[in-house]
């Protein structure tokens, strides 16, 4: 059975070797979305709270040392970017029996990854206000 760290390494992982680097504000985004909407794998099970842009949890950042610890997925020299390594790559396959769940889960990163900053949150804003009460950004939706 898959863990919550096998999800978000496949969503670091994108699909093809052309998926390249994805950002912790995209990941965030990503995983928050894939695990409120449709119908998310039951270890994805973060608990994502209103913060500065949106949905946040520390959660995703500890599963991302994990992952980072384990070889499978490479920080940027900033640290605010990732993307998976050869080791990662291999073990990419535990979730991939969950085929419409890991779809969907490509098909969001793909589009957070094609969203400006912006357009991300207000993405996220219009689809779940409750989570832009702390915002920052709220201007977005203006």
């Amino acid at each position: 059975m898959p863990t919550r760290q096998d999800w978000l390494l496949n969503f670091v992982a994108g699909t093809g070797p052309d998926a390249g680097w994805v950002d912790k504000l995209q990941i965030m985004k990503g995983m928050f979305l894939f695990q409120n909407e449709g119908k998310p794998p039951a270890e994805v099970n973060y608990r994502f709270q209103p913060y500065d842009y949106g949905p946040f949890t520390t959660e995703v950042y500890r599963d991302l040392d994990i992952l980072v610890g384990a070889g499978v997925v490479q920080p940027s020299l900033d640290g605010k970017s990732f993307r998976v390594t050869p080791a990662g790559a291999a073990s990419l396959g535990r979730v991939l029996y969950e085929r419409e769940q890991a779809q969907r889960l490509q098909e969001l990163r793909s589009e957070v990854t094609q969203l400006s900053f912006r357009a991300l949150l207000k993405r996220v804003y219009e689809a779940h206000p409750e989570f832009a009460t702390k915002s920052r950004a709220r201007d977005v939706l203006q």
